[in-house]
């Protein structure tokens, strides 16, 4: 199944609206922990796929790896309990929120794969990406919401943060390196 926007979407307003109902100073905590889990979710519904090559007892390889990628949700939990504690400004809440999220996706070993083609085997790999993906859209995102007079506010934030997300995840790269019986590399990307 591909990855859909709008999944991580309900997901985080539904983090938003539980807020509401939040009147002490554990918001920060909850919204960190709930949009780590939300995201780690989102991540586990797409699919990796790369374009591998390499040797298979000592014969050339070629061949397509699939897999899924995975990250660490109790770092990024902390990491976006620190972001949201400071309190800072739009701009920068926006691009420590995205720095957040790219240090639990370039991680080592993220993703796990099984290469097919002339032989099978593992593969293992992390992710690559572009964190101003997210960092824009949300920087604009918080702009706009300072201007809004009326309500709606968690549904736009929800839907800026979850397109800002996806578009991170599709525009950047897979790399694995194959593993025994096969050795080469991979690249790709997770849809």
């Amino acid at each position: 199944m591909p990855l859909v926007p709008a999944t991580l979407e309900k997901d985080v307003l539904a983090i938003f609206v539980a807020m509401d109902d939040i009147l002490d100073e554990t918001g920060e905590d909850y919204q960190a922990e709930k949009m780590a889990k939300a995201v780690k979710k989102y991540i586990l519904t797409g699919v990796t796929s790369t374009s591998d090559s390499g040797s298979i007892s000592g014969n050339s390889y070629s061949g397509t790896g699939t897999g899924i990628m995975t990250i660490d949700a109790d770092s990024l939990e902390a990491d976006l309990a620190k972001t949201f504690k400071k309190r800072s400004d739009n701009p920068t809440l926006a691009a420590n929120m995205a720095t957040d999220i790219d240090k639990a996706c370039s991680a080592a070993n993220t993703v796990t794969e099984t290469s097919v083609g002339n032989g099978s085997g593992p593969a293992i790999g992390k992710f690559s990406g572009d964190k101003t993906k997210i960092s824009v859209p949300l920087a604009a995102c918080f702009e706009a919401m300072n201007g809004m007079r009326t309500g709606g506010g968690n549904e736009y934030y929800a839907k800026q943060f979850s397109l800002g997300v996806h578009a991170y995840l599709t525009a950047g790269t897979i790399t694995v390196q194959l593993k025994s019986p096969l050795s080469g590399s991979g690249s790709g990307k997770i849809t």
